[in-house]
């Protein structure tokens, strides 16, 4: 899968550092060693899809609501837990050091 996403991101090699599951979605968290680390996210399985819509950078904790808002504008079909726990994870439970 990180060749595979590599090829999406043009970079030379990615660490996928963590991934979040439900259903067929799939949210990856992934370094490609050249900028930010990136959230990509996925409808079908990431080795033979392309990402939806990606994210990257930093969430204040009070940022919850609005970065749940956001992906569930830019990511159309997305379950709204998914989202919910996405939006939980960057914002209360992402180490920011």
């Amino acid at each position: 899968m990180a060749a595979e996403i590599a090829k999406q991101l043009h970079a030379i090699s990615v660490e996928v550092l963590q991934s979040f599951r439900l259903g067929d979605w799939s949210i990856i968290y992934a370094d490609t060693h050249q900028s930010d680390d990136v959230y990509l996210f996925y409808d079908h399985d990431p080795a033979v899809s392309h990402y939806v819509t990606l994210w990257s950078g930093a969430a204040a904790r009070d940022e919850e609501k609005s970065i749940r808002t956001w992906v569930l504008k830019n990511t159309p079909g997305i379950p709204t837990s998914l989202a919910s726990c996405f939006s939980w994870h960057v914002t209360k439970d992402r180490d920011m050091q």
